[in-house]
């Protein structure tokens, strides 16, 4: 083993001296005090051992195409009160090195701990020989008794060439099942790669500009390139030159990919390939990673895989295929194991739940999730994580699962509630099998079915109108869930023949038949329209004030405004019910299933009010996304609130801002999406304490009970 510092280099180099190490088709260099170069046989990399940053990058074949952008390149990038890369970062690093015999490389540079930051931080570069993947991971070691550390954010970036101008995406969603490709716009200024009218943060209005002929979108932002980790492997972005290059992110592992299966994170930023491990976007108000005890926590490995001359499909395949080799090859590298992780075989173990009612015989619809213990798996980042989808009988496996004490939780998409067990312990070489029931969580008697339902309980938005694209636009992924800025939607357009209101008739009410189409059920409501365009110094078509129709301006006496500020008038459903159903119970439930939410709801039941207040905020409707935090709330009220037999009931939704409520110092204002909704009478009501389940919100009259994350469910 020959293992050398930075102090050490730096005196060969005054002994005017350049050091190497090679053996086979390793070897490192040390040109400067700001450049090693790297070799590998299938790569030639610069790294700078100052800043960790990798600004170069060609494949042996081509040694004058550089892959990275020549200044960052490949680097980390945090946010927390630890963060490093000279971002906030008060400490000096040290870089390192360690080749073994010819098997691997693996180098670093290493933050002490400092005033902000109590916790010693190392980004790690390894290489195998003749392997077109650099791969990266991350450790953070925190001593006993010192202030608490961390992050709120964990990302790897690699900001690659203009040889790079498509993105291919492969199962980025449950939704999104398979390949498809996007043309970037071209690539002029700014982060997000166009030259665009900034709108809001991260999104440029595109109104007015050339686009690729494969763009099929009005504005870009850098979340259109978001997915969910559910099946999330790997992503790449590509050229059609000549040569033609391919570049992929890899992850062989969910075990950091914090938030779990639901959390959407970025995977593309224009020119960026994105290695998003741990991040609040989607889930605002998640603490991200910290700890106060004597601890070792690793993130990934993730890898980056780059090609000439095959296809973007053909590279994703292999970037997926060669996961297993490369779990292997870092079972030998010692300086990763010294760091903390847990080789992958024996020394971990397996986990096989069979959840009896929790499974299902339609693929990527029951799942499994090993998590944090106490705690909702959507704010879970202390410990690893693994999730798997569940047959048909209710069973799945977890293998090579770290060992250590977690909650399984288990949800089928298309039911309402989530069994949730603590005090799994898993252990090197052993399988651990749990057996439990799920129970759907209804409240109606059994056998009884609901009142009515709109909507899916499958924790997204995208049935509702604009949360799949089935306009096929050049480029756009048909069928898709929706990867679109709310700003593309003109909502009082949507909505003009009822001047605003969103008018639902959940069941057939005299001569009135019922809607039956959830097209007609916006995927976001608003308390105000105002996708943030308006610009009273911008006349351009695309400028929203001169597209709001004339009839919104007089909805609440603001002639002469801009219409920005006018009240989105109350969401209704209409619906009967029947001798037999008013006499299943005394209660009335409502489920609503909240996809992503930033104001309060309320809802009145013939002129019965319950308000709900919004408490885990989730930013999904300014990030183009179908689905953030999910909540699921209760509103009950008594049968006596109901109206006569086969007479029409009114519900009325109304969304209001909630004074006070802040994100990054800006007031949530941008409403809330929904994902189910449904209606049930029934006979014990929907109490807690009454029904022993504590996933969701309680609200009724002069009572508010919150859903209780710390305990086990169902």
């Amino acid at each position: 083993m020959r293992l050398r510092y930075t102090l050490q280099i730096l005196a060969a180099l005054l002994l005017g001296g350049a050091l190497q190490l090679a053996h086979a088709q390793l070897a490192l260099t040390e040109t400067s005090g700001t450049d090693w170069h790297i070799v590998n046989g299938s790569l030639i990399m610069d790294w700078n051992p100052t800043s960790g940053e990798l600004y170069n990058l060609y494949l042996t074949s081509y040694s004058s195409d550089n892959l990275a952008d020549g200044s960052r390149g490949l680097y980390m990038d945090n946010d927390g009160s630890c963060q490093t890369q000279g971002i906030g970062s008060s400490s000096t690093p040290t870089a390192g090195y360690h080749l073994n015999s010819g098997h691997y490389l693996d180098w670093w540079l290493s933050w002490p701990t400092s005033s902000s930051c109590t916790m010693t931080l190392t980004i790690h570069y390894v290489v195998f020989p003749n392997d077109p993947t650099v791969w990266t991971y991350y450790v953070a070691n925190h001593a006993s008794g010192a202030a608490e550390g961390t992050f709120g954010q964990l990302q790897f970036l690699f900001r690659v060439s203009g040889y790079f101008t498509n993105t291919y995406q492969y199962n980025e969603g449950l939704g999104n099942l398979g390949g498809w490709s996007l043309t970037l716009p071209t690539t002029t200024s700014g982060e997000d790669g166009d030259a665009g009218r900034a709108v809001q943060n991260a999104v440029m209005d595109l109104h007015g500009i050339t686009l690729p002929s494969a763009w099929g979108r009005e504005f870009e932002t850098k979340y259109d390139y978001a997915g969910y980790e559910y099946l999330h492997q790997a992503q790449c972005e590509y050229g059609t030159g000549s040569p033609s290059f391919t570049a992929c992110s890899i992850f062989p592992s969910t075990e950091t990919i914090e938030g779990g299966p639901t959390k959407q994170n970025l995977i593309f930023t224009g020119n960026i390939l994105m290695g998003e491990l741990n991040s609040n976007h989607e889930n605002n108000q998640t603490t991200g990673y910290y700890t106060t005890g004597a601890t070792t926590r690793v993130w990934g490995p993730v890898g980056w895989q780059f090609a000439e001359g095959i296809s973007a499909a053909t590279a994703y395949t292999n970037a997926v295929n060669s996961i297993s080799g490369a779990l292997n090859n870092f079972n030998g590298d010692t300086i990763l194991l010294n760091a903390g992780y847990v080789a992958t075989g024996t020394t971990r173990g397996t986990v096989k739940p069979t959840i009896t009612g929790g499974g299902s015989g339609s693929a990527n619809t029951a799942w499994a999730v090993l998590a944090d213990q106490n705690k909702t798996f959507q704010y879970s980042g202390v410990g690893y994580q693994y999730w798997t989808a569940l047959n048909s009988s209710g069973a799945g496996t977890m293998a090579n699962v770290w060992p250590g004490t977690y909650r399984l939780s288990s949800y089928v998409l298309g039911q309402w509630g989530e069994l949730r067990k603590d005090g799994i312990t898993v252990t090197a070489n052993t399988t651990t099998s749990p057996a439990y029931t799920f129970t759907p969580e209804n409240f109606s008697p059994s056998g009884d079915a609901a009142i009515w339902t709109i909507g899916t309980p499958d924790r997204s938005a995208r049935e509702f109108l604009h949360g799949t694209n089935n306009y096929g636009n050049a480029g756009s992924c048909s069928g898709c869930d929706d990867r679109q800025y709310e700003g593309n939607w003109n909502y009082w357009a949507d909505f003009s023949a009822n001047k605003g209101a969103v008018i639902y008739y959940a069941t057939a009410v005299g001569s009135t038949a019922a809607t039956n189409n959830t097209l007609k059920w916006n995927y976001i409501q608003w308390s105000e329209f105002d996708p943030l365009l308006y610009d009273s110094g911008n006349d351009s078509t695309d400028n929203y004030v001169n597209t709001i129709p004339t009839y919104v301006k007089g909805l609440s006496g603001e002639s002469g405004t801009n219409g920005v500020t006018t009240p989105v008038p109350a969401w209704t459903v209409n619906f009967a019910t029947t001798s037999a159903q008013n006499a299943q119970g005394g209660y009335v439930d409502l489920s609503v299933g909240l996809a992503a939410v930033e104001e309060n709801l309320t809802v009145s039941l013939n002129g019965h009010a319950l308000t709900w207040n919004c408490i885990k905020v989730s930013d999904a409707m300014e990030r183009s996304s179908m689905s953030g935090t999910y909540q699921w709330v209760v509103f009950e009220w008594p049968t006596s609130d109901l109206v006569a037999v086969g007479s029409d009931n009114v519900l009325t939704f109304t969304a209001s801002e909630q004074s006070g409520m802040t994100y990054a110092g800006n007031q949530l204002n941008q409403g809330i999406e929904y994902d189910a909704l449904r209606m049930e009478i029934s006979s014990k009501g929907a109490n807690p304490t009454n029904t022993g389940w504590y996933d969701y919100e309680y609200v009724t009259s002069g009572t508010y009970t919150a859903a209780n994350d710390a305990v086990a469910n169902n």
